[in-house]
């Protein structure tokens, strides 16, 4: 599953990141999806991005556009 991260630019990649992380807040998405968080997190150190760094990246050019 890790090579379909790859493949997201870091905009993608930021909005999965929150947005499983909202939906298992919300009881949406099963804990499970913890795995998911892991291999996005995994691409993101990868790319020199920190979590913070994918939280930026998303209230700056993701949110914007909801």
């Amino acid at each position: 599953m890790k090579k379909i991260y790859d493949q997201l630019s870091n905009d993608l990649l930021a909005g999965f990141y929150v947005e499983i992380n909202k939906n298992i807040n919300k009881g949406i998405l099963s804990s499970a999806m913890y795995q998911e968080l892991e291999l996005i997190k995994k691409v993101a150190a990868e790319r020199g991005l920190s979590n913070i760094d994918l939280l930026e990246i998303y209230m700056l050019h993701i949110r914007p556009q909801l």
